[in-house]
This record gives structure tokens, C-alpha cells and sequence, in this order.
């Protein structure tokens, strides 16, 4: 008797005994491998079908695109390693999972598409969307910072020839103000930095803090669960600072020592890492803001200005090779822009570490 096919397939009996199923789609089933002067044996997929189990003995391609398989009863002196169900369920599994790849390759190719604006969405999101749909994270951070990159330095070189008496005939929008220009240069090589030498993604700090004040509106408007769980709260508010450490994580580097070895206790931030990365990209910057205020130094423009500016600026990249210099040795080291980060990060500094559920206990006391 012929046993049934399923969904599309179709079934029939050969004239050795053996079945052939044409599948418009192909399945997870591979050929016996037969034996050779170097390998032994290898027995096909085993198949479950209607109560009799089947060996897959061959997988050959359809020219519409298809498979079409050979089975035989199986052979009692093989041990089974894998066994596939055919059934009207396990096709029904198999057309979902299709349906599901097929939907995940969609938001993948989209992702792909709106990669200059996807990278600029919070670390999180980048992996998550990674994680999902395999849309890889730190391509979308580079495809965004790339042009955000370009645009800042065509800024800086367009003040450059300003100053000379020329001018760079390209869109305005292209070309932004000084400031503009320095604020995209230096994020954006932050960004890459972390992307290409850090294998972390990393979003824009405008997006990434826009949809941190969404997150917290979102569950500021949640309401309360009914039940009376005590654990609940903690967890919203684990949450909550586990969000705002990820945002803030690229400038945590700038806090104390101690400061740092406390996040790194509590939220496992590395401070040596992101210590290199941020070190290097504001020396780089430093210097590129030197050679730009001494371009118009030269002009004879706003010469006054132009000294008080280059007074903090020389401050900063004498405080980052210093900084570089303990981070080669191992250990962090802070910045005076930690001043302008502590605000934000204060609610880091103070958090407990979570209870242990076992005995109540918490490892980490919060810095005063």
C-alpha cells in the first residue's frame, strides 16, 4: 500500500520497491553516503512515516527547483543518529518555520536597506535586531557612521579653506557649521572605533538618548501588575539602570578610578577598553581642532579667540596621553570630563547590587 503524501508533495512506488517523494520545497533530509576506500558507510536520514521507518537514499534537485527523494525500509543493522517525522503535523512545523525564514530575511534585507539609520538606534536594539533576524549589528553601525563621518570632515575641511579665502563648492548640507562639523567627526570615529576595534555597536547619543526618554515614558504609562509580587519593582528598576549603563557605557571611561572599578563590579563595564577607545578618538580630535584653530590663526581671524580656545584643547590631549599611558599599563584612568558625565551617571554610582535570592545578601556598597 502507498502511504500518503503531504501537503504539495507527491508520492510513488518504484519498480524496485523503493518510494520517491517530490517536495517543491526541500526538507532537512540527507542522502546515504556509500562506502569508499576512505570512509565507511553512512546511512541516509531516517524517516518516520505512517508507523514505518524509512532510510532517505538519495537527494537529488528538480529543475523547478525542488527535491526528489529515495527511500527504502530501513536497515535493522544501522543505529539511528537522527529521525525526521512526515506527517501532516510535522509539515504544517516545516511550512511555519519556511514562513518564519522567509519573514526574517525580509527585516533583514530591510534592516540592511535602512542601515545608515538602523546603526543609529541604541546598542540593544542593534543586537537584538541581530539576534532576531540576523541583521549583523556592527555593519549597521558602520554603515551609519560612515556618511555622519564623511560630513564632519568635509565640515572641518570646508572651515579649513574658509579660512585660506576659499571656497569648497559643495551643498551647504554637506558642509555644516564648525561646531556641527567637530560634534559628527569625533562621535562618528567614536562610533567606529568601537564597531571595527571594539566589535561593539554603538548608536547616535541624540537617538540613543531620545529613545531612552521614550522607554522610560512608555513605563512611566505601564500600568502596575494586580498581583502582589515584591520582586517586581526591583526588577523594572534593574531594568531602568541596566538601560541607562548601556547608553552611557562608551563615556563611562571619563568618571574616576574608583568610580569606574565600581561600575565595573556592578555592571561588569570594561574601563580599560573603552578607557583606549575614547582616549584615542578625543586625542585624534584634539589635534584635528589644533590644526583647525591654527588655520585660522594664520587667516589673522579672531586671533583672541582663537588662543583661549586652543588653551583647553592643548589641556585635553596632554590629559589623553597621560590617560593612554595608564590604560597601556592595565589600569583606568578618568578624565575632567567625567564632571560633565557624573550627573547623568549618578544613579549608577548609588545602585545596590541585586539581592541574592538565596541569602538576601548584596556584594557591592554604592559610592557616596
Amino acid at each position: 500500500m502507498t502511504p500518503r503524501a503531504f501537503g504539495a508533495d507527491q508520492v510513488r512506488v518504484r519498480e524496485s520497491g523503493e518510494l520517491e517523494l517530490a517536495c517543491p520545497l526541500p526538507k532537512a533530509w540527507t542522502a546515504r553516503s556509500d562506502r569508499t576506500l576512505r570512509s565507511a558507510e553512512y546511512p541516509g536520514t531516517a524517516v518516520e512515516w505512517e508507523g514505518r521507518l524509512f532510510e532517505v537514499l538519495g537527494a537529488d534537485r528538480t529543475p523547478e527547483g525542488g527535491m526528489l527523494y529515495r527511500l527504502a525500509p530501513w536497515p535493522e543493522h544501522h543505529a539511528i543518529r537522527r529521525l525526521e517525522h512526515y506527517d501532516e503535523v510535522s509539515e504544517e512545523l516545516r511550512a511555519a518555520d519556511r514562513r518564519d525564514r522567509s519573514r526574517d530575511e525580509g527585516k533583514r534585507r530591510l534592516a540592511l536597506l535602512l542601515s545608515p539609520l538602523a546603526g543609529l538606534l541604541p546598542a540593544d536594539m542593534q543586537k537584538k535586531m541581530e539576534r532576531d533576524f540576523g541583521a549583523p549589528a556592527l555593519l549597521l553601525t558602520i554603515a551609519s557612521a560612515v556618511p555622519l563621518f564623511l560630513i564632519g570632515f568635509l565640515g572641518l575641511v570646508a572651515f579649513l579653506i574658509g579660512n585660506a579665502g576659499g571656497t569648497l563648492d559643495t551643498p551647504g548640507w554637506i558642509t555644516p557649521a564648525l561646531p556641527i562639523a567637530l560634534y559628527l567627526f569625533g562621535e562618528s570615529a567614536l562610533r567606529l572605533a568601537s564597531a571595527i576595534a571594539g566589535q561593539e555597536p554603538m548608536g547616535s547619543l541624540p537617538v540613543v538618548l531620545s529613545v531612552t526618554v521614550w522607554r522610560s515614558l512608555g513605563a512611566a504609562k505601564e500600568p502596575a501588575p494586580a498581583s502582589a509580587d515584591a520582586t517586581a519593582p526591583a526588577a523594572a528598576d534593574e531594568r531602568e539602570l541596566q538601560d541607562r549603563f548601556r547608553v552611557l557605557e562608551p563615556v563611562l571611561a571619563f568618571l574616576t578610578v574608583a568610580e569606574q572599578e565600581f561600575l565595573a563590579g556592578r555592571f561588569g563595564f570594561d574601563a580599560v577598553r573603552w578607557g583606549r577607545l575614547t582616549a584615542a578618538v578625543l586625542l585624534a580630535a584634539s589635534i584635528a581642532n589644533t590644526v583647525f584653530s591654527l588655520s585660522a590663526f594664520g587667516a589673522g581671524d579672531g586671533v583672541f579667540w582663537t588662543i583661549l580656545w586652543l588653551l583647553p584643547v592643548a589641556w585635553l590631549a596632554v590629559e589623553q596621553v597621560r590617560r593612554l599611558v595608564s590604560l597601556a599599563r592595565g589600569e583606568p584612568a578618568g578624565s575632567v570630563l567625567g564632571r560633565l558625565v557624573r550627573p547623568f551617571a549618578r544613579p549608577l554610582l548609588t545602585a545596590l547590587a541585586p539581592v541574592d535570592a538565596e541569602d538576601g545578601s548584596q556584594t557591592l556598597d554604592p559610592l557616596p
